[in-house]
Formats: structure tokens, C-alpha cells, sequence
């Protein structure tokens, strides 16, 4: 419960107290972004103080507060610095991927570290319990209190949702402004050649470039689609999932014929399915 609680505080902070402005211009924000995170861990380490009734609240809220916050600074400013090295490399999406989910594992072991240090949590014994959760290992699965499982919960929606989103973006880069839609929609014409009074026909082929990207809409279908994905799974059914990609696939039927637009909307679209039924099938391993 400790660890999940700090799990979610972090996610929290990190993916919805701060808004696009402050990422794209992560150095001007950073301040209010550590406040952000400041001000929910220090809520956070307050109600485990009081419903698990620690001992010393300096050294169980206070310290163990302080040290997040300025670890989480040095982790972001060696991101901010790292990315300006990359900035100009031919495939730095990879680069700031890999820098994406290098962040995030070692703000994991800071949560992790603290938790060992300060609030006496043993990390041998919550590997195991996490084995055992998922069968990975023989054991009695302890019994799942409503606090521990609302949390968990709770931090997967942030996963499938904002997390994987935001690993989805990273990984595509963003949308080139010679991506266009091709309707596939021509007019045929009645052209009259006065020298011989005859008619013929000519085709005329309309093409409509995309200037400007709804992203905001396609963010919220995609945290719908992998919200629907991961119901489907938790309820068995499987060849469901199957539909949801042939429908979402017809929707944009005309613009698949923009090879490069296929490719692009294709690896977002397998990408987001592929964490949602990842996300899917842990939460009924678990829960089953």
C-alpha cells in the first residue's frame, strides 16, 4: 500500500498536474512542477502517517519528502540536459523514448529507495507478493484490501490512459506536414471541343492537406480505446478486441491510402492496443 500510494502520487504529479506547456518548456516550469510534486507526495507520506500510525514525522513524512522532490529535480534536469543533445539527431524519437522511460524507472527506484530507507518497507518481500500476484511464483496470495486494490486500480487507469498515451506520442514524433488526406473523390467533367462538337470526359482528382491536427480529440479516442480494450478483456472477450481495430480501421479507410499516413496511424493504433491488452490481461491475472 506504501509503495502503490507513492506509485499514484508520482503519476499524479507527473502526468496531470503538469500540462503540455510545462513539458515543452520543461525549465521554465520546473519550479512549479516540483511544488506540484512537493505538495502531493507531503499529502501523500501525511495520510500513510496517519492511517498506518508511523513514528517520527520528520523522519516518516518530512525527509522522506525532501529527498523525492530533490531527486526528482536532478533526474529532470539530467532529462532536460540530455534531450538538448539529442535535439538535433537524425532519429532522436528513439532517443527521447528511451530517455522517457529511463526517467520514469529511475523515479520508480527513488519512490523504491525511500520506502526501504524511511517507512521500513522490505523489498524482498513485495517482489515476492508481486510474483505471487501475477503466478509467476507459487505462494498464498495475501488477501487484497479495498484501499490497496482501489489504489492499484486507479494507477492503471493512469497507464492506460495518460502514461501510455504520452509513450505513444514520443514514439510516433510529430505528425509531418507532408502527411496529407486523400479523399479518393475526382468529378468527371463534359468537355466540349468545338471543332468537332464531340464530348470527352477528364478526371479531376481533389486532394485536401491536413493543416491542422485535432489532437486533443484523438487523444481522448485513443484513452477510450484502450479503456474499451482492457473492459473486453477483463470480461473474456477476446475476439471483441478484433472489431474494435476493423472499426476504428474503416474510419479512416479513405486516408489509408496515404502510404505515409498508414504507417503512421498504424503503429499508433497496434501500439495502443498492444498496451492496452498488456495492461488488460495483468489487471484480471491479478484480480482473478
Amino acid at each position: 500500500m506504501i509503495v502503490l500510494s507513492l506509485i499514484l502520487a508520482h503519476l499524479i504529479a507527473d502526468f496531470y498536474l503538469q500540462t503540455e506547456k510545462m513539458v515543452n518548456e520543461k525549465m521554465k516550469f520546473l519550479k512549479l512542477h516540483l511544488f506540484h510534486h512537493t505538495l502531493v507526495t507531503a499529502m501523500t507520506l501525511c495520510m500513510l502517517y496517519y492511517l498506518l500510525g508511523f513514528s517520527y514525522f520528520s523522519i516518516t513524512v518530512l525527509l522522506p519528502t525532501v529527498i523525492i522532490v530533490i531527486f526528482h529535480a536532478v533526474i529532470d534536469l539530467a532529462k532536460i540536459y540530455a534531450q538538448k543533445k539529442v535535439f538535433h539527431l537524425k532519429h532522436k524519437n528513439g532517443w527521447n523514448l528511451a530517455l522517457f522511460v529511463a526517467d520514469q524507472v529511475f523515479h520508480l527506484f527513488t519512490i523504491l529507495a525511500v520506502c526501504y530507507f524511511f517507512l521500513d518497507v522490505n523489498l524482498s518481500d513485495l517482489l515476492e507478493t508481486v510474483l505471487v500476484s501475477l503466478h509467476m511464483k507459487d505462494g498464498v496470495i495475501a488477501e487484497k484490501s479495498l484501499i490497496g486494490s482501489t489504489i492499484f486500480i486507479m494507477i492503471m487507469f493512469i497507464l492506460t490512459t495518460s502514461v501510455t498515451g504520452h509513450f505513444i506520442k514520443i514514439l510516433l514524433g510529430s505528425l509531418t506536414r507532408h502527411l496529407s488526406l486523400f479523399e479518393g473523390k475526382y468529378t468527371l467533367r463534359d468537355v466540349e471541343i468545338t471543332a468537332t462538337s464531340q464530348k470527352s470526359l477528364s478526371e479531376e482528382y481533389t486532394y485536401m492537406v491536413m493543416k491542422h491536427q485535432d489532437l486533443s480529440r484523438g487523444k481522448v479516442i485513443g484513452y477510450l480505446e484502450r479503456l474499451l480494450v482492457v473492459a473486453l478483456i477483463l470480461m473474456g472477450s477476446f475476439p471483441a478486441v478484433g472489431f474494435i481495430v476493423a472499426a476504428k480501421s474503416l474510419t479512416r479507410f479513405k486516408q489509408l491510402d496515404d502510404r505515409d499516413w498508414a504507417e503512421y496511424f498504424l503503429l499508433g493504433t497496434l501500439s495502443s492496443f498492444l498496451f492496452a491488452i498488456v495492461f488488460g490481461i495483468i489487471l484480471k491475472v491479478v484480480f482473478s
